[in-house]
């Protein structure tokens, strides 16, 4: 009887034991209090679906499941929702059954932060702009909280405006401070794209009111970025302070930002620095400096994203703008006509943005030509680019210029119009259009448009018209009196060689009228100290190629004007033509005698 008793006091005893420690252990308590603190912190309910369990490994720690954050009163909707939260705990809080919350571990959790029309914000305490939690008077009122956030979420709405941001796969630490501060530490996918993001807010209450200082780092692929100054949205999304960003590629940027830049040709190493202002989709960078593609410049930009093609219109002044990068040679070219292009046009480039740009330039160059100071202006709408610029300095003269490339079209159509003075014509002249052998102080005005996909289909079926004029000009390699003395020699190859064979003239001028890439004048005049040349023909454009024939006047001691008995034709490629006498219906020797004694009398040999 007496064993019978002491067993069953041992079974008592365990009982009790048992039970004594399941009540000390039991983690239930564990929600209670972490409820009362959300309520203390921000004057809301958090609600525990799931439960609590003790979990001893990694760590002593308390889990819990399904638990949710609502909005603000009057605002619908969940300020955060999380799967799963951790709660490290010591065997001292579970048998004093209080805990000290300073971390909480949340696994795939969604936050979402939202602005309604009346411009309530639900990360504060009741919604209301600069509005604090309920006063928390316990021990640990001031200690930070770490949220380590594995798998999270955050998304952005402004329903006034409708702007919106959404980070997903969230990694990292939120630190909240006792005085309302944030601190933020993280991986997170934006775009697709993981980038790293450090943030740190002074007083997240602020943020809805006036504002509250912040630094923001974020570094991605397609872009480094840095903002030091003040953050906030009672209006809009405001960022008012300092800015610098880097991107290795505008065109990566601009996809990862949700619009397609086409093209391939430059828009590399893009770096931008300066004071921002930025309020909703609408920023202004002023005493901003911009590089891009080894060039440097300065002034303000401003960007709009508004629309789902976004506007950036700048003001700039730079020391040098090369244009290689953007108007280089293509790779593909014709074994039939060498000298225009065949690869297609990169007009792809204009769209996925519109631009308003101003820019002041020293110097600006393209392959081996240079010229400034100059202003380029330039704007790009619907994919149809328009730039130029007025009384630049150019080729030692002064011009002023306009070009329209429209890449809407399903055939891209370009527009040129020129009109320039005193410029040094050998140097322009074999710059643009490959001929050497024409020197002088040049003026020339042009107005042309062609469509195509290429270089060689656009001088196909070029349109439009032109003049020229050049004073005390050389034909650099061509004797007109030595050429007519040697009447005989039918047919001379080239202009020559060298300084010896040059000839000066007074003044030269010819107008154009082109049509499907040729170009055809009739009023050629030449008038130089010993002869007066008058001459039409055409210049295939396409071919890159003369056919023409002049009627030489020579002067004698009397000024009186002596017509040669036949023309001079100029004839094959513009860089090398032929010279030679029209003699196909005339007696050549009775031609050389009667040229000999023109000379002899002119000349006196």
């Amino acid at each position: 009887m007496k064993k019978q008793f002491v067993w069953v006091g041992a079974v008592v005893f365990l009982c009790l034991f048992a039970a004594a420690v399941w009540g000390f252990t039991h983690p239930n308590f564990v929600i209670s209090q972490l409820q009362d603190y959300v309520m203390r912190k921000t004057g809301r309910q958090l609600v525990v679906n799931g439960g609590a369990k003790l979990a001893f490994l990694p760590q002593l720690s308390v889990g819990l499941d399904e638990l949710s954050i609502s909005n603000p009163n009057g605002m619908d909707g969940t300020f955060v929702r999380v799967d799963h939260a951790d709660l490290p705990i010591t065997f001292g809080d579970l048998f004093s059954r209080k805990i000290k919350i300073r971390d909480v571990t949340l696994t795939n959790s969604r936050f979402n932060f939202v602005i309604d029309g009346k411009a309530r914000v639900n990360w504060t305490a009741d919604g209301a702009a600069g509005s604090a939690a309920k006063s928390d008077k316990t021990g640990n009122a001031n200690e930070p909280l770490d949220l380590h956030i594995e798998n999270g979420s955050a998304n952005f709405l402004d329903e006034r405006n409708g702007q919106a941001y959404a980070m997903g796969s969230v990694t990292g630490i939120v630190r909240v401070g006792g005085d309302t501060g944030l601190d933020i530490s993280a991986t997170a996918a934006i775009n697709s794209q993981f980038a790293t993001l450090d943030a740190h807010l002074e007083a997240l209450g602020r943020v809805a009111e006036d504002g509250s200082p912040a630094d923001i780092a974020i570094k991605a692929p397609a872009l480094s970025l840095n903002f030091d100054g003040r953050l906030g949205t009672r209006n809009s999304l405001n960022l008012v302070g300092t800015l610098s960003a880097a991107s290795p590629d505008l065109r990566l940027l601009s996809k990862w930002l949700g619009n397609e830049i086409g093209g391939k040709a430059g828009l590399k190493n893009f770096t931008l620095a300066g004071a921002l202002d930025l309020l909703g989709p609408a920023a202004r960078l002023s005493k901003a400096t911009i590089g891009l593609d080894g060039m440097v410049g300065n002034g303000a930009i401003a960007v709009d994203l508004a629309k789902k093609i976004p506007r950036v219109s700048a003001t700039l002044s730079t020391n040098l703008i090369n244009l290689d990068s953007y108007l280089g040679a293509a790779t593909g070219t014709s074994s039939s006509d060498p000298g225009w292009q065949i690869s297609p046009l990169e007009v792809n480039g204009l769209n996925g943005v519109d631009a308003a740009l101003t820019i002041s330039a020293l110097l600006v160059k393209w392959k081996d030509a240079e010229w400034g100071p100059v202003e380029i202006s330039g704007t790009l709408k619907d994919s149809v680019l328009e730039a130029g610029f007025q009384n630049g300095a150019i080729y030692g003269g002064k011009a002023s210029a306009k070009v329209t490339l429209n890449g809407a079209s399903e055939v891209p159509a370009l527009q040129v119009d020129f009109e320039g003075r005193d410029l040094a014509a050998q140097k322009f002249f074999s710059q643009f259009a490959g001929l050497n052998w024409l020197g002088g102080i040049a003026a020339l005005k042009t107005s042309l448009t062609a469509t195509g996909h290429n270089q060689r289909d656009m001088m196909s079926n070029l349109k439009g018209n032109f003049s020229i004029e050049v004073k005390d000009g050389q034909f650099l390699g061509l004797n007109i009196t030595d050429r007519i003395s040697k009447a005989s020699n039918a047919i001379v190859n080239g202009w020559g060689d060298g300084a010896k064979d040059l000839s000066t003239f007074t003044s030269a001028s010819a107008s154009f009228v082109v049509a499907d890439g040729i170009a055809r004048s009739t009023d050629v005049e030449v008038e130089t100290p010993l002869a007066t040349i008058a001459g039409a023909g055409e210049v295939d454009m396409l071919r890159q190629a003369l056919a023409f024939k002049f009627d030489p006047q020579l002067m004698s001691g009397t000024d009186q004007a002596i017509s040669l008995p036949v023309q001079i034709v100029v004839k094959g490629p513009w860089s090398g033509p032929r010279i030679y006498p029209d003699v196909s219906n005339n007696d050549l020797k009775k031609i050389e005698k009667k040229g000999k004694k023109l000379l002899k009398k002119l000349f006196g040999n």
